[in-house]
């Protein structure tokens, strides 16, 4: 169940659906998960700024339930920067990434929990 949010000043208009698909496939490579549970989400047209300026710039967060940690995340934030850094153009130096580890309790899917799902 990852879901990773990026949150940008990328014009929508830059954003494709290739770019989106290709994220998908990379988180779920990263984590090793199916892709039928990853979504991503891109919200483009953000009114923001990163280090004083108004360059493209943008903020991410991956949840999953499990699979992250100290070692995993610098994999994980190595090809996803990358990834980003060659699709919408904001360089590595201009988003912060910030992962979160969600209790399976916590994330609710086809009218239950993945607690209940996963057995766990």
């Amino acid at each position: 169940m990852p879901c990773l949010e990026i949150s940008t000043n990328i014009p929508k208009e830059k954003v494709t659906s290739d770019i989106i698909l290709s994220l998908s496939k990379e988180i779920a490579a990263c984590l090793g998960k199916p892709e039928q549970y990853v979504a991503v989400r891109i919200l483009p047209d953000q009114l923001m700024s990163f280090g004083g300026t108004l360059e493209p710039c943008g903020t991410a967060q991956l949840l999953s339930i499990g699979k992250l940690g100290v070692a995993e995340n610098k994999v994980i934030s190595a090809k996803i920067f990358a990834l980003v850094e060659k699709t919408l153009g904001i360089p590595n130096d201009r988003m912060y990434i910030t992962f979160v580890d969600a209790a399976s309790s916590n994330i609710g899917y086809k009218g239950t929990t993945f607690h209940q799902i996963l057995g766990r």
